[in-house]
């Protein structure tokens, strides 16, 4: 009779993979919908916003430049050429740092997604030997 619970354990194994890999996809599907929408929050407000901070930020130094009462040439340019290239610097950190956000979750999505896979084949052989098992043990009778 033993038999019996190998195949009710085999099944419970198949379902309990099932179940497993389904949380594991739903998990997935969630790290990769965050991961898309985090990029669109950055590349919706988060990077015009940096921007226009940029912008403000240069009018300002550009006028408190101008009302110094110094040419804007020699270094009073240097220093707004400089200004300028330190922002861009700044905008290619900013993106830089979206970029390496997305792509570990990303990953994080596809690690789950192959977690699930796991789960799913787990299952798949804990009820493939339970029912070896099962056969063998009536045989075996």
């Amino acid at each position: 009779m033993s038999w019996i619970g190998s195949l009710v354990g085999g099944f419970a194994a198949q379902q309990i993979g099932k179940y497993n890999a389904a949380i594991y996809n739903q998990q997935a599907l969630y790290a990769d919908a965050k991961a898309k929408q985090q990029r669109e929050v950055y590349n919706q407000l988060d990077k015009p916003r940096f921007l226009k901070k940029q912008a403000s930020d240069y009018s300002n130094f550009y006028v408190s430049l101008l009302r110094s009462g110094v040419e804007f040439s020699g270094t009073a340019y240097e220093a707004a050429l400089e200004f300028q290239v330190n922002q861009a610097l700044d905008l290619s950190i900013a993106d830089y740092n979206e970029k390496i956000d997305f792509i570990d979750a990303t990953n994080q999505s596809l690690l789950l997604a192959a977690r699930g896979r796991g789960e799913l084949y787990k299952g798949r052989m804990t009820a493939g030997t339970e029912y070896v098992k099962a056969g063998g043990s009536l045989l075996g009778n």
